[in-house]
């Protein structure tokens, strides 16, 4: 699979505010703006308005003072009343962290749904100068599959990415998902964790086959190369995630999918 172009991969619905948006970041970040780059669900042409998010990454040459992050994060809450539910997922990574990349990958700005709140409550509050895991995805997901829409091309800008910690970083999202399938029921009908068992199934792809999907597409894999008691329980996150008709599902059943996931996860030598 190879990457698609804006055309193809960006949806009509956001292809405007996305394209207006990366060039409110070059004219604020000025000589310091290197590039935008989309990835995630959109640049792997499995976009759903209401179940997905829209990621980008932002890279810039120097520093952001708080000044600036702040006119960052402003554009980005007044952007969010016209966004998808989920909202924007966006991170500032300095050029100079992409050359020399660390893991965790260290970042100048995050902006999340999760993040919202504070931001518009606190002018102060500002997620920044930290260290991300869930980066070393991003970035690889960005070099293999991701759209630049302006600034510098992807291969000048995004190094490869050892797999130890790609792997790293989709474990641990997928670990937080088996701790709370964990925490549910043993018995009866419930509804499907969508993002839990997208998330378990792209992690087993990538353990098995090497593989780099997004979420949709491991389920889709995972559906051909699971046990068939499972297949129900992955069409049916397969049938939320696109805004399909769902039925609940046996929590006997999700239970055991999430045992299954843990010990091909516990088996592997990547671990």
């Amino acid at each position: 699979m190879g990457k698609l172009s804006m055309k193809e991969a960006i949806p009509n619905e956001v292809k405007n505010s996305l394209n207006d948006m990366a060039y409110q970041f070059k004219d604020l970040l000025k000589r310091n703006f290197v590039g935008f780059y989309v990835h995630g669900s959109i640049a792997m042409n499995c976009f759903n308005f209401q179940e997905s998010d829209i990621d980008f990454l932002v890279v810039v040459k120097d520093s952001l003072d708080k000044k600036t992050k702040r006119r960052i994060i402003d554009l980005l809450l007044k952007a969010t009343d016209e966004a998808p539910p989920k909202g924007f997922e966006m991170s500032i990574i300095k050029q100079s962290e992409l050359d020399n990349f660390k893991y965790p990958t260290p970042f100048e700005l995050h902006f999340s749904n999760s993040h919202i709140a504070k931001y518009r409550t606190d002018p102060k509050y500002i997620c920044g100068n930290d260290k991300d895991p869930d980066l070393a995805a991003h970035l690889v997901i960005t070099k293999k599959r991701g759209i630049c829409l302006l600034g510098k091309e992807i291969d000048q800008v995004f190094p490869e990415i050892p797999k130890e910690y790609y792997f790293d970083s989709i474990l641990q999202d997928s670990l937080w998902s088996l701790k709370n399938i964990s925490k549910g029921p043993d018995e009866g009908l419930c509804e499907v964790p969508v993002y839990a068992i997208l998330n378990l199934c792209r992690v087993i792809a990538f353990i098995k086959e090497e593989k780099i999907l997004s979420k949709f597409e491991g389920a889709e894999w995972a559906i051909k190369n699971t046990l068939d008691k499972y297949h129900n329980l992955i069409q049916q996150a397969l049938n939320k995630y696109s805004s399909s008709p769902t039925k609940e599902v046996q929590a006997s059943i999700l239970k055991d999918f999430g045992n299954y996931a843990k010990i091909i996860f516990e088996k592997t030598e990547k671990l």
